[in-house]
């Protein structure tokens, strides 16, 4: 073969593939938008307070919540045996076809036990339980970020996983996130992630499982201890995932042009 025809021939593949693309992008889209969002750039009990960005939408808390005009924390006389709770009714449903990622960065409270942790995630409508239980029946999807130990628990399945999970960069200032998602139309699963500084998955002992969805009636945060962690930037994130059998009008277009391309060389 001629460097000529190699020239041809690349540029023929080149084309091909071109076209293919365009189908390809315009076959799948996405769309994100924020739903939910609190910095807690107020101060005072976090019972009745609105969300800084979510005009309208007022915090239920026990006792003991509180901003401090940069993040929530909470401080309890006796050890709360994971009752005290802190949520906003679900601001959207969740519906086939979205991605749910529900994010807050972590700071280190005042504990001096490492194992104290603020959980935060997707709640049935009472936020609570035993922590010596599975998780309301499997009414929670959680993670739980530990003060003082570069490590995370999980609660993706219905269950407090007895094992910690290590994250290289530790708890302190790092964003946390649990994402809801399906692996077939209305078969949700869910996994917890690093957002900051990296961008990366936390891999527990288990892969993502099909769960359950129908109980999930709210977001918002557990104590497990006397003084938790605080919590900041408590962002819902929905992000639609839409497939399109068929192009738009202009991929049309552009594909024809790309096919007359073709036949020219």
């Amino acid at each position: 073969m001629s460097f000529r025809q190699e020239l041809s021939l690349s540029h023929l593949l080149k084309m091909i593939f071109g076209v293919v693309a365009l189908f390809s992008i315009c076959a799948t889209t996405a769309q994100a938008g924020i739903v939910f969002q609190d910095n807690f750039n107020r101060t005072g009990a976090l019972n009745g307070s609105t969300a800084s960005f979510t005009a309208g939408t007022n915090w239920s808390a026990t006792p003991g919540f509180f901003t401090d005009g940069t993040k929530a924390g909470a401080s309890f006389g006796l050890f709360d045996d994971f009752t005290s709770a802190a949520y906003v009714p679900l601001p959207v449903a969740i519906t086939s076809g979205n991605i749910y990622t529900l994010s807050a960065t972590m700071h280190r409270g005042p504990s001096t036990d490492p194992r104290a942790a603020m959980f935060f995630g997707f709640f049935d409508a009472a936020p609570s339980w035993d922590g010596n239980v599975p998780v309301d029946e499997g009414h929670a999807i959680a993670i739980a970020p530990r003060t003082g130990l570069a490590s995370v628990n999980l609660m993706l399945h219905g269950s407090v996983n007895a094992n910690e999970t290590s994250v290289a960069d530790g708890t302190n200032g790092t964003t946390f996130g649990v994402r809801l998602y399906e692996t077939a139309p209305n078969v949700w699963a869910a996994v917890a992630l690093e957002l900051a500084p990296t961008n990366q998955l936390i891999l527990g002992p288990f892969s993502p499982t099909p769960i359950s969805i129908s109980n999930i009636h709210t977001i918002g945060m557990i104590s497990n201890a006397l003084l938790p962690s605080y919590l900041d930037n408590f962002t819902l994130d929905v992000t639609r995932v839409s497939t399109s059998p068929v192009p738009e009008p202009s991929t049309f277009v552009l594909g024809i042009a790309g096919a007359a391309g073709l036949r020219v060389v």
